[in-house]
């Protein structure tokens, strides 16, 4: 029996990205996140991996593994981020947002020794500064021994039922390259010609919330009125966001109505924002999951924040199986349909 791949995970969060890679057969030894919030989260996603919360910069040294995973912090790439950044006369970048954690995961290379390496941001990240956060983690990475490649994916079209768009850098050490394996993002499995796009409606089958304890109901202010915040129930959501007060609507009831620039209207009586459950099934996490003790902005927060399991699966498949010569399924859901269910 061939040897399960190895990882060690790092700005984890609650496990999204790291249940996608279990899905496919890695074994996360040892994972770290500094919110104790997606600590106690993760734990209930994956109790088996042993995680450690605590500031990585005070982290002295780290497991050995095949595999380096690390979602560093994204929200000073984002693009209002960066606009905070120039509204702001005696910004220092290096003391904002905590942008230079890349430094963290560099330096844990030289402990973990990994083969692969696998990186998740927003696609602010290619252009801050003019591209120089960017350039500073692949010469960094490269300057450790390895061969990087970068892309953009988009979740739906690897079968979750959300618009969202983000980063990947996947990393190959050099004597693995020149040994003839060259890494290739994945080609989409849902869209035109391919599986259908999932939809709200598919997604939300089946989630029950109670609509007074288990969805933010801070009244809808005017920024989150600039936009349209709903959409059908014969459509993917909206990208799912940390803050409560701006996660999409539910799609029952009527839609929005556009009124004029940067101002839309609410039509009707049923509107409310999609739950903290719908969410979670919305960034493709199992029915049960997180059902803990956290307050209710957190468990948006982390669920928010997370790494849809889609895309960690998706990304590191090649991976594996190129390293065990096994074939995988092609989409998450064909993967997990014989994963361990999580306890509710």
């Amino acid at each position: 029996m061939t040897p399960k791949l190895t990882a060690v995970s790092l700005f984890s969060g609650c496990g999204g990205f790291d249940f996608g890679a279990t899905t496919a057969g890695i074994q996360v030894l040892w994972a770290n996140d500094v919110d104790k919030y997606a600590a106690q989260a993760y734990q209930s996603l994956l109790p088996d991996t042993q995680f450690t919360c605590k500031d990585v910069r005070k982290i002295e040294s780290f497991p050995k593994a095949d595999i380096l995973i690390g979602c560093y912090p994204c929200t000073g790439f984002s693009l209002a981020a960066r606009r905070r950044w120039h509204e702001r006369e005696d910004r220092d970048l290096k003391d904002m947002d905590g942008n230079f954690l890349y430094r963290e995961f560099i330096r844990a290379i030289d402990f973990v020794q990994p083969k692969y390496l696998f990186i998740e941001n927003v696609g602010g990240m290619t252009s801050a500064e003019g591209g120089w956060f960017f350039a500073q983690q692949l010469e960094g990475l490269r300057d450790k021994g390895y061969i990087m490649a970068h892309d953009t994916l988009r979740a739906e079209s690897y079968g979750l039922a959300q618009t969202r768009k983000r980063v990947f850098l996947v990393g190959v050490r050099k004597d693995i390259a020149e040994a003839g394996f060259e890494y290739h993002f994945p080609v989409p499995t849902h869209g035109e010609s391919l599986l259908p796009i999932r939809t709200l409606k598919t997604a939300l089958k089946g989630i029950e919330s109670d609509a007074q304890t288990d969805v933010c109901l801070t009244p809808f202010h005017g920024h989150y009125l600039t936009r349209n915040r709903k959409r059908t129930w014969d459509e993917p959501s909206y990208t799912i966001v940390a803050n409560a007060c701006h996660v999409p609507l539910h799609p029952g009831g009527e839609s929005m109505t556009f009124v004029s620039k940067d101002k839309w209207a609410l039509q009707g009586e049923n509107n409310r924002r999609l739950s903290w459950q719908e969410c979670a099934a919305l960034q493709g996490f199992p029915k049960g999951a997180f059902n803990t003790d956290i307050p209710l902005t957190h468990k948006y927060k982390v669920i928010g924040n997370a790494v849809p399991p889609h895309f960690g699966y998706a990304i590191v498949r090649a991976v594996v199986e190129h390293e065990t010569g096994q074939e995988l399924p092609a989409t998450f859901e064909e993967a997990a349909k014989n994963a361990t269910a999580v306890p509710a």
